[in-house]
């Protein structure tokens, strides 16, 4: 509840051992804790709706979010903006922008045309100047010193509540779909078998987060197929959330 957020919990620690089994490939022990987090009510996790929800000021306290850094000026800041945006996209003024982190081009093409994901990562923007940077113009005709060269700008968080280069909005940690895609993973690695269980966790994210089709069980009955669609759902997720290095090396990629 609202008096616990910040802090350390239960929820909190069952998060992290569950990604320290999945470090060290104990699935069963895995999947004891990925059942404790799902099944017992207690806890009370669910995906929210919106995934941008869990990045924005007005719903950062919401029922997915198991751990956030609190965004307090002088002690826990929020840079997001000045690390990702150019110097030319438009905002209101005052906001920093450092022209820094970008989300690869290859990386930024494998997501499905409409998955909802995609709303605040920009392949394309009209700069301050009026100049328009898109792959075409920045990667395939430009040089290395444009903005978009690259890669897209993962805008991620909202831009309400930025003043230089703090932001209000609180960093999300630990959430409960890295539970749940990370708990489905376990009972098939565990099993090596595809149970439905998984297949509705997967599907569970790629559809409310993504807006996308739900996989049906003949798509990914195979587990080597399961496992790099999970991988796949997991990256278009989690993106510049922390994950990604771990993934890569738990499925040998």
């Amino acid at each position: 509840d609202a008096s616990d957020y910040g802090r350390f919990t239960k929820g909190l620690a069952n998060t992290l051992l569950l990604k320290y089994y999945m470090r060290i490939g104990d699935w069963n022990a895995a999947v004891n804790i990925g059942e404790e987090l799902t099944s017992n009510k207690e806890y009370g996790y669910k995906l929210v709706d919106n995934y941008y929800d869990l990045f924005s000021l007005n719903t950062e306290n919401n029922s997915e979010v198991i751990f956030a850094a609190t965004s307090i000026d002088g002690a826990m800041e929020n840079n997001w903006f000045a690390h990702v945006l150019p110097g030319d996209f438009p905002t209101q003024s005052g906001v920093t922008k450092w022209n820094g982190f970008k989300m690869a081009w290859p990386f930024y093409q494998s997501y499905e045309s409409n998955d909802k994901r995609l709303e605040r990562i920009y392949a394309e923007y009209t700069g301050d100047d009026g100049k328009v940077h898109s792959y075409e113009n920045d990667r395939v005709n430009g040089s290395m010193g444009e903005n978009l060269y690259f890669g897209a700008v993962p805008l991620k968080y909202d831009l309400s509540g930025v003043k230089g280069e703090n932001n209000q909005i609180d960093l999300v940690i630990y959430r409960y779909a890295d539970v749940i895609t990370l708990y489905a993973e376990a009972l098939v690695r565990k099993d090596n078998l595809v149970s439905q269980t998984a297949l509705n966790f997967l599907n569970e994210v790629r559809v409310k987060h993504g807006g996308l089709p739900a996989y049906k069980m003949a798509e990914v009955s195979d587990v080597n197929v399961f496992l790099d669609k999970m991988l796949e759902e997991r990256g278009h997720e989690f993106y510049f959330e922390g994950v990604r290095r771990q993934d890569l090396i738990r499925h040998g990629k």
